[in-house]
């Protein structure tokens, strides 16, 4: 279970990562019974009536990098090929994306923790994690659906 103060941080941060995914017709959902944990429906640019379920969980923030999986639909499954994006990073063979975002990535990569990739609390990290997963679904290297 997060802090009182990751909570009121996330809080803090969450209305500019809500207002940026309205821009492009996306959606945040706090979960209120699993305080750190959100929910994300992003739109691809070159597919708007697509629509991919983000769960980010963050359970130090601003510190550390949240838990991001795609999902089928808010609260079902992940491990569904189709719910993931076809993108360099998202992984469906272990239903991870592979990039210094995540906590799965850092995870995987302990040397990432330090130089350009280091994780950077600084700012609004929520919001940087957000946009990084939009630009990769508006990104030329997407490639739809797995």
């Amino acid at each position: 279970m997060p802090s009182a103060d990751t909570e009121l941080a996330l809080q803090a941060d969450e209305e500019a990562a809500r207002d940026y995914l309205d821009e492009g017709g996306g959606l945040l959902f706090r979960e209120v019974n699993s305080p750190g944990v959100y929910w994300l429906m992003l739109r691809p640019a070159s597919t708007p009536d697509e629509k991919y379920y983000v769960r980010l969980a963050w359970t130090v923030y601003p510190d550390e990098p949240p838990s991001v999986k795609f999902y089928d639909q808010i609260a079902g499954r992940t491990d569904v090929p189709h719910a993931w994006p076809n993108a360099p990073g998202y992984r469906i063979n272990s239903w991870d994306i592979c990039k210094p975002f995540t906590a799965e990535g850092f995870g995987i990569h302990p040397d990432w923790r330090n130089g350009p990739t280091a994780w950077r609390s600084t700012g609004n990290p929520f919001l940087y994690v957000v946009e990084t997963i939009q630009n990769d679904l508006n990104s030329d290297k997407y490639q739809g659906r797995h």
